[in-house]
């Protein structure tokens, strides 16, 4: 008879060699070595998690999606179990449910703040952009250094046409990362709404410095030529 703590981790044989196989690269042989502890015992939640992982990784996403459900109904506590399937979810175009499962996850652990930062991502596919700008904030007032959080608020904050706060926002990521070509395409676009023409132009020609073929950029550009005698 298997004991309860089995379902969390094991000293399985199987389950070691698949650990290494997947060390090595090798994971169709860590999947097969993951089928064969499954199959000695159905109630090792830790190892479904694994083995779902393992099928993530190679794009075999709705074996990825069924190993994380029963993962999920043995370990129903466990916040990264939820994290894995809702990320699955969303490589399906399944949206809604990679929602819930990370809405889940908040619900578990409050402080897991990737779960922030996907339900921003979700949200705005899903086109719910004040929902997506709540998690984003969230996201850069728990830690400010994840300027990607940054980038995705201010592309939200053009959507909602809230220029001044996304100029805020873009302005935050190419001072960190002055090599950004796509965050000054934004902050352009950003300028352009606000009718600053100028700053609008040198955004899009330092966007054009780090990439020469940035359509937006381009396009950008071509929008202003009643700027186009100034030399920056």
């Amino acid at each position: 008879m298997h004991t309860n703590d089995q379902k969390y981790d094991s000293d399985n044989p199987d389950v070691l060699a698949a650990y290494q196989a997947e060390t090595n690269g090798d994971f169709f042989q860590a999947i097969e070595c993951y089928k064969k502890a499954l199959a000695e015992n159905p109630n090792l939640g830790i190892v479904y998690k694994h083995a779902g992982n393992v099928f993530y990784r190679i794009g075999m996403l709705q074996e990825a999606v069924d190993h994380f459900k029963k993962a999920r109904k043995l370990l129903p506590n466990f916040s990264t179990v939820q994290y894995d399937l809702g990320l699955a979810y969303y490589r399906q175009a399944k949206i809604k449910m990679g929602i819930e499962c990370m809405e889940e996850v908040l619900r578990l652990d409050k402080n897991f703040i990737m779960a922030n930062y996907w339900l921003g991502v979700f949200y705005t596919q899903y086109g719910h952009m004040r929902e997506a700008k709540k998690h984003f904030r969230t996201v850069i007032k728990k830690n400010p250094d994840i300027y990607i959080a940054y980038f995705h608020l201010g592309m939200t904050n053009i959507k909602l046409g809230c220029y001044d706060e996304a100029v805020d926002n873009l302005l935050k990521v190419t001072r960190a990362n002055p090599k950004c070509p796509a965050s000054y395409a934004l902050l352009g676009e950003a300028y352009m709404n606000l009718e600053d023409k100028f700053k609008a132009r040198k955004a899009f020609k330092d966007a054009l410095k780090y990439d020469p073929d940035l359509r937006k950029a381009q396009r950008g550009i071509n929008l202003l030529d009643d700027f186009n005698d100034v030399d920056f």
